[in-house]
C-alpha cells in the first residue's frame, strides 16, 4: 500500500512579505503562538520587520527581559507597560535596549503600591525616533548636556509628572526641541521652584489640552496652526495682569474649553481681538459670583461665529450676587451669539441667576434650536416657569431638560 502523500504546508507556501504583514497585525501574544502552526512560522516573530509591545499590569519582568533579547528585528512601533515596584529598577535597561530598536512610540504608567511616581532615566532622551511619549505618575529627569531634542515627536502626553527643581525650562526646551509636535496634553504636571517668564515654543501644535491646579505662568510663541484648546487652571495668581494677553494665543481655534477662576485674573470687559474661527465654546461659570459672570460675557462678545455653547455651573461661592434678566441683558450688546445653535447647561440647580441666564438666550439668539438642561428641576417654580414662557427670539428653539423626552 502506497504511503499517504503529505498535504501541502500552505502556510509555509506563503512569501514572506506576506507572512510578515499577517504576523504584525497580531498582538504579541498571538504573533508568538504563531510558532506552533509551521515549521517555517517557528520564531518567525523574532525577526519581524516591526513589532507593537504592550505588556498587561503584573507582567513580570523577565517576560519584558526576555522578548527585548529575542527580537531581532529592525523596529518597535510601540512598548506600553504599566511600572510597577517589580519592574521599577529595569527602566533605564529596558529603555536603552529600545532605543536600538528605534522605538516609534511609548506609554508609561506607573502603579507603584506606594502610590508615589516612579524614577524615568536620562535614557528616555536618546529615543530620536519617537512619534509619541505618553507619561504618567514618573519622575522626569533632569535634561542631558547636549540633549538633541525628538525630531519626530507628534503627540507628548504627560500626567502626574514630577519634574526637577526649575524644571520649566526643561519643559520648554523638550518642546521647543520637538519640531513636528502637533499634540500635547499636560495633566497635574509639578514644576517645583522659579517660574521665569519664558515663551513655550509650538508652531505647529493643533491640539492642546492644559489641566493643573496652578499656573506656571504658561506663556506661549505663536499658535497660528491650533485648532484646539482646553485650558483648566484653577489657582491663576500669576495671571493678575491682563488676562487677556494670554487668550489672544488662542485666537485661531475651532473649539475651546476654558476653566479659570476669575477673581485671580483680571479680564478685561472686550478683547482685543475676537475667536473668529471658533464654533465650540465650554465654559465653567459661577453664577453667583459677578466676576465670574463678568469674564463669561466677554468671552461671548469675542465669539461671533460661535455655534455651540457648554456651559458647567460652578458653586464655589459663599454669597450669593443677583443677577437677574435685567442686569444680564444690560451686559447683552449687539451681535452677540449670532450664530448660536445649541447650549448646554451642565451641573445646574436651578439658581435665579442660571435661570436668569437661560432665558437671556433664549429671548436673544435668533438661531438657537436647542437649550439643553442637564438637570431635570424637583418642582417648576417661578423662575423656571417665567424662563420657559419667555418670548423667543427664535421660532425653533426648544428646552430639554435631562431625563426628559419632551421638549418646552
Amino acid at each position: 500500500m502506497e504511503a499517504k502523500q503529505a498535504a501541502p504546508d500552505r502556510l509555509s507556501s506563503l512569501p514572506a512579505e506576506l507572512q510578515d504583514e499577517i504576523l504584525i497585525r497580531l498582538d504579541l501574544r498571538d504573533a508568538v503562538r504563531t510558532s506552533a502552526l509551521s515549521r517555517t512560522w517557528r520564531d518567525l516573530w523574532k525577526s519581524l520587520s516591526v513589532i507593537s509591545l504592550s505588556f498587561p499590569f503584573g507582567t513580570h519582568p523577565s517576560v519584558v527581559d526576555s522578548v527585548l533579547l529575542r527580537y531581532i528585528g529592525p523596529r518597535v512601533s510601540l512598548f506600553r507597560i504599566c511600572v510597577d515596584d517589580a519592574c521599577a529598577d529595569r527602566i533605564d535597561d529596558w529603555l536603552i535596549a529600545l532605543s536600538r530598536y528605534r522605538v516609534e512610540s511609548i506609554d508609561m504608567c506607573g502603579t507603584l503600591r506606594s502610590l508615589g511616581n516612579f524614577n524615568l532615566y536620562s535614557s528616555i532622551f536618546s529615543l530620536g525616533d519617537l512619534v509619541s511619549l505618553l507619561l504618567k505618575n514618573c519622575r522626569i529627569p533632569p535634561l542631558p548636556v547636549g540633549f538633541p531634542g525628538f525630531p519626530a515627536l507628534q503627540k507628548l502626553v504627560l500626567a502626574y509628572v514630577i519634574f526637577p527643581s526649575n524644571g520649566f525650562k526643561q519643559l520648554e526646551a523638550i518642546i521647543r526641541r520637538s519640531p513636528l509636535l502637533h499634540t500635547l496634553h499636560m495633566f497635574d504636571v509639578f514644576i517645583p521652584g522659579e517660574y521665569p517668564d519664558s515663551v513655550i515654543e509650538a508652531p505647529n501644535l493643533r491640539v492642546l489640552s492644559i489641566y493643573s491646579p496652578y499656573d506656571y505662568r504658561w506663556r506661549f510663541g505663536e499658535l497660528s496652526c491650533l485648532e484646539y484648546a482646553n485650558i483648566h487652571v484653577f489657582h491663576c495668581p500669576q495671571h493678575e495682569h491682563d488676562f487677556g494677553v494670554f487668550l489672544a494665543r488662542f485666537a485661531h481655534v475651532q473649539k475651546f474649553g476654558l476653566f479659570s477662576p476669575a477673581v485671580d485674573v483680571k479680564m478685561p470687559y472686550t478683547l482685543p481681538f475676537t475667536f473668529y474661527n471658533l464654533k465650540k465654546l465650554q465654559l465653567c461659570v459661577d453664577f453667583n459670583e459677578i466676576h465670574s459672570i463678568l469674564s463669561m460675557f466677554t468671552m461671548l462678545r469675542s465669539c461671533h461665529n460661535l455655534q455651540n455653547l457648554k456651559i458647567e455651573s460652578r458653586h464655589d461661592s459663599y454669597e450669593s450676587f443677583e443677577a437677574d434678566w435685567e442686569f444680564l441683558n444690560a451686559l447683552w450688546t449687539d451681535g452677540m451669539c449670532a450664530n448660536l445653535q445649541i447650549v448646554r447647561m451642565i451641573d445646574i440647580i436651578s439658581l435665579p441667576n442660571e435661570t436668569s441666564f437661560m432665558k437671556l438666550i433664549l429671548s436673544k439668539a435668533t438661531l438657537l434650536h436647542t437649550l439643553y438642561v442637564g438637570a431635570h428641576p424637583y418642582d417648576f417654580d417661578d423662575h423656571i416657569i417665567d424662563m420657559l414662557k419667555c418670548e423667543r427670539a427664535s421660532a425653533q428653539a426648544r428646552v430639554q431638560f435631562e431625563g426628559s423626552e419632551q421638549q418646552w
